[in-house]
């Protein structure tokens, strides 16, 4: 007997043998066991995870000889030619080869005749999303109302190609993926039976692999035994060009430290090696998604399919860098894997990804950067303060008796103020302001004043000329406030300043005055790209 592979050899023939889809199971048993089988079925899903299969168990268990029970035998005449696909009642038709209006129309012809064995005809139609848009349309009246003894079964890996009007028509299974502890567990059970011996790491390797599809864990097995006697993890690496997890740590942190020189030695060593790099760049995107989720959830034993020795690696890096700093590595990984996978030359498109996200170690944080800003403006306040008043707010609090704001109220106070410089007084004045109309002082406080000739001129600069007609309508309070502080009787007058009209060379030369911008330029590595006049500020 010629040598069968394990994908057919292990292919589940009942029900209770179908992995990881057991909803599925359930749904079909129910409904044969309370005859509501349905005349079309879709079976959806991912390569690998049992549509095909599930499609001729049905068809057993429809033709059974025992009768139409979830319960079949599997050993009579009937059962054994649909399992080696003998049998005359069930059809498995190649979508993808049949895509024309001819083949639905030859189907039609078939379907009116009556099973010559069992009870019903099963057709099974694989890969139904290659069907052209015509030959599903000649198919419509037929899978709506089939013969009494037809049975339906489209199987596809693109549900969404399948159009509405034949959705309408069936029932809609969707098959999962298969979860790689599930698909672990039935491999050291194939391989125990088989006689293979594996290690448990190269098992587990394999069902991480293997992405949820048993076909393709078996068909990797299989090729792991005729590459060694005693598969190891190591094996499968090599076997299947998987990039060692040591590696994949050393570039990451390349990455996250900013090493370009690392960066090229990396690469360069992995290419002289013989490595695809599309490989590794997914194998890179997948252990910068293990990371973020380790850095995110702490212990994601439940989340992150790795074995002890590398959930041990990832958890080592994860404290070098922050959640937003790798998140922007992963966003810039997925959005260069296509192009590497595409790329004439995908060593430089791989590398001039990695280089450009090593540039990310150099950049702050845009709170990082507003707070250390905000720490600078403070300081340039201050010592502005000091350079024109000579004293700094403490000193003033000082002066006032230790408190935050002066007692206003107090005549000896008043005394005092009167030998304190103008800016002193004005600024005394706007507190005394604002215990009476808060919103009137918040508006002074952004205005120049200039004293002379026992007047008061308070100027709105631009934009802040909004605020002088309500300056203008508070007059009497601004001078009882300021007259009260000052023991002075002024006179008060409310203007704005005329627009100075600037150069873009004089501007940019009053910007790199400022010591705010000065410093802003300098926390940031900025430069200035262009200057223009502020007018609604």
């Amino acid at each position: 007997m010629s040598y069968l592979v394990l994908a057919r050899k292990w292919r589940p023939q009942v029900f209770e043998d179908l992995i990881g889809q057991e909803h599925i199971s359930l749904t079909l048993k129910n409904a044969i066991i309370h005859g509501k089988v349905a005349h079309a079925y879709i079976f959806s899903g991912p390569r690998g995870v049992g549509k095909t299969t599930t499609a001729r168990i049905l068809a057993k268990a429809l033709n059974c000889a025992r009768g139409t029970t979830p319960e079949f035998c599997g050993k009579c005449p009937l059962c054994r030619a649909i399992s080696d696909g003998s049998s005359m009642d069930v059809s498995e038709i190649d979508g993808a080869s049949n895509t024309g209006v001819d083949n639905i129309r030859d189907l039609r012809e078939k379907v009116r005749y009556a099973p010559s064995g069992g009870r019903y005809k099963v057709y099974i139609i694989d890969e139904a999303h290659m069907l052209s848009t015509s030959a599903f349309n000649a198919l419509l009246k037929t899978l709506e109302e089939p013969p009494l003894h037809t049975v339906f079964v489209l199987a596809t890996t693109e549900p969404k190609k399948i159009p509405p009007t034949v959705l309408s028509r069936c029932q809609h299974l969707p098959f999962r993926r298969i979860s790689s502890q599930r698909i672990g567990e039935r491999l050291k059970f194939i391989s125990k039976a088989e006689g293979i011996k594996a290690t448990v790491s190269a098992i587990e390797m394999i069902a991480r692999v293997s992405d949820g599809s048993m076909r393709d864990s078996l068909t990797i097995l299989e090729q792991a035994s005729s590459f060694s006697e005693d598969i190891m993890a190591s094996d499968i690496k090599d076997l299947l060009g998987i990039t060692n997890i040591e590696t994949l740590s050393k570039l990451t942190s390349a990455v996250i430290e900013g090493d370009r020189i690392g960066i090229i030695n990396i690469i360069s060593g992995l290419v002289n090696s013989g490595i695809d790099l599309k490989i590794l760049t997914k194998d890179l995107l997948q252990f910068n998604r293990n990371l973020i989720i380790a850095k995110i959830a702490g212990d994601a034993r439940d989340i992150i399919e790795l074995s002890e020795e590398e959930l041990s690696t990832v958890n080592r890096l994860r404290d070098k860098t922050t959640e937003e700093h790798m998140a922007l590595i992963l966003s810039e990984l997925i959005k260069a894997e296509s192009g590497v996978r595409s790329a004439l030359y995908p060593r430089i498109a791989l590398e001039m990804t990695l280089i450009r996200l090593s540039l990310l170690s150099h950049f702050r944080s845009i709170n990082d950067a507003l707070k250390v800003v905000q720490h600078a403006g403070l300081e340039v306040q201050k010592a502005s303060e000091i350079e024109r008043t000579g004293r700094t707010r403490e000193d003033k609090k000082v002066e006032n008796g230790g408190s935050s704001s002066p007692c206003l109220v107090n005549s000896s106070t008043s005394r005092h103020l009167n030998s304190l410089p103008v800016a002193d007084i004005w600024n005394a004045t706007l507190e005394k302001i604002g215990e009476i109309n808060h919103p009137l002082s918040c508006k002074l406080r952004d205005c120049d004043i200039a004293f002379g000739d026992n007047e008061l001129k308070i100027t709105f600069n631009g934009g802040l000329s909004v605020h002088a007609e309500s300056a203008r309508e508070n007059l009497p309070i601004i001078k009882e406030a300021f007259q009260h502080l000052s023991g002075k009787d002024v006179a008060i007058k409310v203007e704005i300043a005329k627009a100075e009209h600037l150069s873009k060379k004089d501007l940019r030369a009053k910007a790199l005055k400022d010591p705010i911008v000065r410093e802003t330029l300098e926390v940031l590595e900025g430069r200035i790209v262009d200057v223009m006049p502020i007018n609604n500020r």
